[in-house]
């Protein structure tokens, strides 16, 4: 009996700390659940913060808002112990002076390594549109948004990890050059932004960025102080084409709430606080569109679309309160709509596009005790929302169905709403297909928001179109292929999905995207892997039907260098969630993540752009453009990408390095070495590619020595054979017979004080600009041409020739 007490308080100790001890979750910001252990336990007399509720369930999240609520994205104060190293290990800041890999002072090795470019004959050179502000050179998911009133003014959006928000860029020329980045700001009351950047013009020329917001919000249990993190849908408006951003307005956000277990006693409700219900909001992939009011065509409304994840925890206190336990989570989806008539002042409540379905984790479904009767495992995501000209208000979505994200079936969906989003009209399933894996089997990104749907209307018959990615049925090796559908009665029944990607293999397709121009022709790119035999790298492909999408023009490459994913990102682990395309009247504009710097300076990941107009290309200028070698020239270049590394080669020679400005333009004087007379060929070598290519004409240099040195030879030759056929100085001279090969000797020999003195001044003019080895020779070669004069005015007097009369020959001939 003495020994009670004491096995007492030994199990009370065990029952404290075994949840606690498991290495796995034993951290407060490690929270795992498995089936075998569907549950979290802590103790309230152990101050704990950062559990993260929203980490069991994040891998449905868009990848920017996974990276939060995991605290894997450094910019962020919940980043777990070890995320900074971990990014640190392998982001390399090549930005210092002192580190050995930059590659301003490797400029002959770094030239070997520029990703030199294979145009594409049906659209412009592409641009890389972001720069890099700090030292993380990393760019992602660009949205693209087209000024009605003026097509050739773009406003680009896109996550940067050098900034705490979204940031825009701005062409006022058709993408041909860009101004950025501007930075807007998160909400006041927020920690940062996530990402997910979305961006459209409204008919008034006001254009609208958003991005997802991310806050915390604190609650307690039973004296226990917790947080979680908590998301907006920021918005803001500029008014000057994306230049300057005002104060951000959430227009939607989502909330903590916590509703304690409810007993009977005595006739009267009464809430229990041992136990209850405890939900976590999170706001995911937003999208945003604007359109003609239903009811005064006029004005525009701003909508936006995004996912409602809730996060449902039931918890309970045990031993007196000594423990608290979370159980049973349960992930619930929603595909919700909120709009603005007021330029995105105010915002409406939200409107519920889909229906809410249930993902269950741990025994929350049909286990013994689960809240749910039977097991559920079904998400939607992805919502892409666009307008009519007429006012009507389409949004699609992917629903994964009860076999769960990543593998099955999945489904795409269209909700109509004909009076403005007050309602839904119709919600239509538009195809089943083979659902993308989280990844692609050879890539390391994740790819799955492959199977978002994108849409758009056709203004000259109201047609909707759809592309969307999933796995082909036939090719079990094949991880994506590209996927279109139509209706022509605004969405009540579609076409059978056609697959428009024609590559003949199991190259992987990914994140397409769609537009329809203004004459009603349809326009789809897309990433591809064809072009890697092993594939490592992508290139983005297009593709069009003018005749409503029963044909299609055989797919064409945009880019000009491919991308690998692994040099791009750290571990190529993101790439973003989607890429833009716009059409045009006369103009078909694409944005997409870039990776072709990483290959000559590590980890680099940037937005690029390509057209199908063409641009100018890089020029470069000589001044002067021709002289004799061993003097300075200066290179202009224009038209190349702004803020880059350029590397200036003489006949294939890496000479010198300089860098464009902010407009792409450079000025640099080199030095050109003598060499042989002629044409040599000067290029100026971008680092992102663009080489533009120049000749000098050098009119004096090394052959020229060479013939005259050769034809010194030959005169003094010519003097010495002379001198040795004149007779002793007793003897009789001789009458000097004339004849044409003396004559022309001596001619050349007349213009000797001509020569000498123009190796003097060019003597001179070397000597002003270098003391080099050429200098030696030149002066060399005029003192050997005098030495062979003061010798032949000795000789001559020696021998008694008679320079009269030489010159009267001379004269003569």
């Amino acid at each position: 009996m003495k020994i009670f007490p004491y096995f007492a308080l030994f199990i009370l100790v065990f029952t404290l700390l075994i949840p606690l001890y498991n290495p796995a979750s034993a951290g407060p910001e490690d929270i795992l659940w498995s089936g075998a252990r569907p549950y979290r336990a802590i103790s309230p007399l152990i101050p704990e913060s950062g559990i993260m509720f929203h980490e069991p369930v994040s891998k449905v999240f868009s990848g920017a808002a996974q990276g939060v609520v995991r605290g894997e994205d450094v910019r962020f104060a919940n980043a777990k112990k070890g995320a900074m190293e971990d990014w640190l290990k392998d982001n390399v800041d090549l930005a210092g002076a002192d580190n050995n890999q930059d590659v301003r002072f490797q400029a002959a090795g770094a030239a070997a390594l520029v990703p030199y470019r294979d145009p594409s004959q049906k659209f412009s050179r592409n641009i890389l549109i972001t720069r890099d502000f700090g030292t993380t050179p990393v760019q992602t998911e660009p949205i693209l948004a087209v000024n009605p009133n003026d097509p050739e003014h773009l406003v680009m959006g896109t996550i940067d990890y050098n900034f705490a928000n979204v940031v825009s860029y701005v062409s006022r020329d058709g993408g041909q050059t860009w101004a950025g980045a501007f930075q807007s700001k998160y909400l006041q009351e927020d920690l940062g932004a996530a990402g997910d950047p979305i961006a459209a013009f409204d008919r008034k020329g006001n254009v609208y960025m958003g991005c997802i917001s991310i806050g915390s919000d604190d609650f307690s249990l039973g004296g226990t102080p917790l947080q979680e993190t908590v998301s907006s849908i920021s918005i803001t408006r500029s008014s000057d084409g994306g230049e300057t951003w005002l104060q951000p307005i959430s227009s939607a956000r989502s909330t903590i709430s916590l509703v304690y277990s409810k007993t009977q006693y005595e006739g009267q409700t009464t809430n229990v606080t041992s136990s209850g219900t405890l939900r976590f909001g999170f706001l995911d992939k937003p999208w945003i569109t604007t359109g003609p009011n239903p009811e005064n065509l006029d004005e525009d409304i701003i909508y936006v679309t995004y996912t409602h994840f809730v996060t449902r925890y039931d918890f309970f206190f045990a031993l007196d309160g000594a423990i608290l336990y979370f159980r049973y989570p349960v992930l619930e989806t929603t595909i919700e709509l909120v709009k603005s008539e007021d330029y995105g002042m105010t915002w409406s409540e939200p409107l519920a596009v889909s229906p809410t379905v249930y993902s269950t984790y741990g025994g929350a479904g049909g286990g013994e005790g689960g809240p749910l009767g039977e097991e559920h495992d079904r998400v939607v995501q992805f919502s892409n929302v666009f307008t009519h000209d007429d006012g009507t208000l389409y949004i699609a979505y992917h629903d994964s169905t009860d076999d769960g994200p990543f593998e099955g079936l999945g489904e795409i969906h269209v909700a109509r709403s004909d009076d403005g989003g007050e309602s839904i009209s119709i919600n239509e399933r538009v195809a089943t297909f083979n659902e993308p894996f989280y990844r692609s089997r050879n890539a390391p990104f994740r790819s799955w928001a492959s199977a978002a749907p994108r849409g758009a209307v056709s203004d000259v018959d109201g047609s909707v179109s759809l592309v969307f990615g999933g796995r082909p049925s036939d090719k079990p090796t094949d991880d994506g292929d590209v996927y279109f559908v139509r209706s022509t009665n605004q969405g009540e029944s579609w076409s059978l999905p056609k697959r428009i990607n024609d590559d003949t293999k199991s190259a992987f397709q990914f994140f397409p995207a769609l537009d329809v121009g203004p004459d009603g022709n349809i326009h789809v790119f897309f990433g591809d892997f064809r072009d890697s035999l092993s594939e490592i790298t992508y290139h983005m492909y297009y593709t069009r039907s003018d005749d409503g999408g029963k044909t299609w023009l055989p797919n064409s490459r945009i880019t000009d260098y491919p991308t690998n994913p692994n040099k791009a990102f750290p571990r190529g682990a993101f790439i973003g969630d989607y890429n833009d395309i716009k059409a045009v009247a006369d103009d078909v504009y694409m944005i997409w993540t870039d990776g072709r710097l990483g290959e000559i300076s590590g980890m680099n990941q940037k937005i690029a752009f390509a057209r199908t107009k063409a641009m100018p290309t890089p020029s470069i200028f000589i001044s002067p453009p021709s002289g004799p070698g061993g003097r300075d020239v200066r290179i202009s270049g224009f038209d190349f990408q702004p803020d880059q590394e350029v590397y200036i080669s003489v006949s294939g020679v890496i000479i010198s390095s300089t860098r464009t400005n902010d407009d792409g333009l450079f000025n640099t004087d080199i030095f050109i070495p003598i060499a042989g007379e002629g044409a040599h060929t000067i290029l100026a070598i971008e680092a992102s590619g663009n080489v533009a290519s120049a000749s000098f004409f050098m009119d004096f240099g090394f052959n020229n020595l060479e013939q005259l040195e050769n034809r010194l030879t030959d005169i003094s030759e010519s003097i010495f054979d002379m001198l040795q056929t004149q007779p002793g100085s007793n003897s009789p001279v001789p009458p000097i017979i004339p004849s044409n090969d003396i004559a022309s000797e001596l001619g050349d020999l007349s213009n000797l004080p001509v020569q000498i003195n123009q190796l003097q001044r060019d003597v001179s003019d070397i000597s002003d600009k270098t003391n080099t080895f050429e200098t030696l020779i030149y002066t060399l070669l005029a003192m050997i041409l005098a030495i062979v004069v003061v010798v032949f005015l000795s000789i001559s007097r020696e021998n008694g020739i008679d320079m009269k009369k030489i010159r009267e020959l001379m004269n003569k001939s």
